[in-house]
């Protein structure tokens, strides 16, 4: 390899590398704040209305929930699902689902999520949590949790819960979590709480990672194979 080669590869190297170290991760929140309390989600982040008509068109997100996902304001009574406290997005509002298996399908795809959890039996208010602890939030390939689980997140409730100050309220307690940094792949659906579970947890600031972890990664690897068809062809000339 001549010095003009060498040079340009690792100009090359470096300047991906340096792409690869600062590409962003684009990252989706759920915007749950604008819904009225005990709305059905459905389509609503897909670019429709929920069943609550003054809550209008929702944005187009491409988000689609089963028919048990709802939308839950904060304090709303003392018997409904509005009894959370200590919100970590502070949004006013969390997601909810009715009854167990309840799913989001993302269509276009996303690759890592996060979210903030509180299980009713997590503070003093409701005693023992050991029945909620095999409860997971797990992730698809494929739409309505079909395909490959690609990762399965557990909820584990807080081991030193704090009681609710309000009389009445059951989610004040809150874990976050995560896929984190691992590369699980293209995931078009999430099931949340494939047991009795899901009913009895709320869930907050859930965001979803829109842009595959090793993007720049594959731009290096794309870089790299046009530098070798340059020096074959440098070659070949010569």
């Amino acid at each position: 390899m001549n010095h003009s080669i060498r040079n340009a590869s690792l100009g090359l190297g470096l300047a991906l590398a340096l792409a690869a170290a600062q590409a962003p991760a684009a990252t989706l929140t759920l915007p749950l704040g604008g819904l009225k309390s005990g709305a059905s989600i459905g389509n609503y982040f897909d670019g429709f209305g929920d069943n609550v008509p003054t809550d209008g068109i929702g944005p187009d997100l491409g988000i689609l929930f089963s028919s048990n996902a709802t939308a839950q304001k904060a304090g709303t009574t003392s018997t409904s699902d509005g009894r959370f406290e200590n919100e970590p997005s502070t949004q006013g509002e969390v997601l909810f689902f009715s009854s167990a298996g309840g799913t989001m399908n993302v269509p276009n795809g996303f690759f890592g999520l996060s979210f903030d959890y509180s299980v009713s039996g997590n503070n003093s208010n409701l005693g023992s949590t050991s029945a909620y602890q095999s409860a997971t939030v797990d992730l698809w390939s494929g739409l309505n949790g079909t395909g490959t689980m690609l990762d399965a997140l557990t909820l584990t409730p807080v081991t030193n819960p704090v009681a609710c100050a309000n009389h009445g309220d059951v989610y004040c307690n809150w874990s976050l979590a995560t896929t984190g940094a691992t590369n699980i792949g293209k995931v078009e659906s999430v099931t949340f709480g494939a047991t009795s579970a899901a009913a009895l947890t709320e869930f907050d600031d859930v965001q979803l990672n829109t842009v595959p972890l090793p993007a720049a990664a594959w731009l290096m690897v794309s870089g790299l194979a046009g530098l070798g068809g340059f020096m074959r062809r440098r070659r070949a000339a010569g």
